[in-house]
């Protein structure tokens, strides 16, 4: 199929995987392992103005400088587990609307690279991703944004960054992309409603709906 230059950009964690209590549990492993003593709640998640690993270990009073130390493992924990992250349902249907319109479909996320092929190997759908961008690429998400428009020569008019957290809106914003937050994933809509996103989607027929509409130049 020809391709057209519009781009769909999806965050992975409560965006494609169901993976809140799985990345919860990782970390609280982690906090036992090494006993640090803040503490990781789905309460406190819902506010994080940027849900990645180091907003999360500073809520384990884990310091920045340290951080590294716990890194690779909690990676190689969260993969050895990807089974555990349910996909969302519907999002392969998703995935196959954007790909048979033509659209380019690209995957920004915090987690690993290696994490999400694993995870979209095991339902099927390892095949549709163009491009997958994770926390093994050095960079902030909206410069991961950038690269990804660039590599695809995709303007930021055609350009649609799809998020959970309130970090994915703002980072999108930033790389001058259009913003799309779902609110099923991570964070609630009144605190997506709080960083101003283009689209809201309730569910992953309005999302489906959208990127249809979207998708068409």
């Amino acid at each position: 199929m020809t391709k057209n230059n519009v781009i769909f950009i999806f965050d992975y964690d409560g965006v494609i995987a169901d993976s809140l209590d799985m990345c919860i549990e990782a970390f609280n492993i982690i906090k036992d392992k090494y006993g640090f003593t803040g503490s990781l709640t789905k309460e406190a998640i819902m506010h994080l103005p940027h849900v990645t690993a180091e907003d999360a270990f500073n809520l384990l009073g884990v310091s920045k400088e340290d951080q590294h130390l716990y890194t690779g493992e909690l990676m190689r924990m969260l993969q050895a587990n990807a089974i555990k992250a349910k996909m969302f349902d519907g999002i392969g249907d998703v995935f196959k609307l954007v790909k048979e319109s033509g659209a380019y479909l690209a995957i920004n996320t915090a987690n690993g690279s290696g994490t999400v092929k694993k995870r979209l190997e095991m339902a099927g759908l390892a095949e549709l991703p163009d491009y997958i961008v994770g926390a093994d690429t050095p960079g902030t998400k909206s410069e991961k944004i950038a690269h990804i428009m660039e590599k695809f020569s995709a303007s930021p008019d055609c350009t649609y960054m799809i998020g959970d957290s309130m970090g994915d809106i703002t980072e999108g914003r930033k790389a001058g992309a259009h913003t799309i937050a779902v609110t099923y994933g991570w964070q609630p809509r009144a605190v997506l409603e709080s960083v101003n996103p283009e689209y809201i989607c309730g569910t992953m027929e309005e999302l489906k709906a959208l990127v249809q509409k979207k998708s068409r130049v």
